[in-house]
């Protein structure tokens, strides 16, 4: 049942086209926007002599997108499902509603997915973009800061009435991180106390862990213990207070 319902959404999510086109435009239009800069691929004392098209313009392209489907997309989704009624009626049928939360789930990590392999993919063969230089840690830390950044999504999905408030609880989150997380500002160009925000926040905390990892350095250990806990504190928040109708 879970499969079916799983194919369900993701026919649903590509009939749409509008989201699929964000989720891989945004990201792959970063990379190939500032790929394609005079410069971009050569090592810069801005970025500690590292080159800035893998050591920040990749890792931004994906924490971008990691934050769009987590905190825009997903909860608009399910918000939407409760607006019209659909998990008030599942909840009634045999099939559980936390199957169509899975689903929905699943469809939005397996888009992330698909497009970071075309980020990285596009960067390494059209752009001679270089591979993450420490590639266990770039994949721990894509996984925690999608554990986090979807808790938090969840936590918007559980408390909106409707997808437009949902939408607008997701972008007030979304874009003060952005300002505030490094993205766009690098972190070092950030006042001090706010270099710290940065390595706070779940956006922040993905990108920068993630420019780390891709450069060969080890992601610091502020910035996973806090997606560690934003993770296990807002996945419990959203289960203590989702409602299906």
């Amino acid at each position: 049942m879970l499969t079916k319902l799983t194919l369900t959404e993701a026919k649903l999510f590509l009939r749409d086209p509008a989201a699929p086109i964000a989720v891989a435009g945004i990201p792959l239009g970063l990379l190939l926007v500032f790929g394609l800069q005079p410069g971009i691929r050569q090592p810069s004392a801005d970025f500690g002599g590292q080159v800035p098209l893998s050591a920040f313009i990749a890792p931004l392209a994906l924490a971008v997108l990691l934050g769009m489907l987590a905190l825009t997309v997903f909860p608009a989704a399910i918000a939407t499902y409760r607006e019209k009624g659909v998990l008030r009626r599942l909840s009634a049928s045999p099939v559980p509603p936390s199957r169509l939360l899975t689903a929905q789930l699943l469809v939005n990590v397996v888009a992330a997915l698909v497009v970071v392999v075309l980020v990285l993919g596009v960067g390494t063969l059209a752009l001679r973009m270089a591979a993450p230089a420490n590639p266990g840690g770039f994949l721990l830390v894509l996984v925690l800061g999608a554990l986090a950044l979807f808790a938090v999504g969840t936590v918007i999905a559980a408390l909106a009435p409707s997808g437009k408030v949902a939408s607008g609880i997701g972008s007030a989150v979304f874009f003060p991180m952005l300002a505030l997380g490094g993205v766009w500002v690098p972190k070092e160009q950030l006042p001090g106390f706010l270099r710290h925000v940065a390595d706070v926040l779940p956006l922040g905390a993905t990108l920068n862990a993630l420019r780390q990892a891709a450069t060969g350095a080890a992601p610091s250990a502020v910035q996973l213990v806090s997606l560690a806990v934003v993770a296990a504190g807002c996945g419990a928040v959203a289960v203590r207070w989702f409602r299906w109708e």
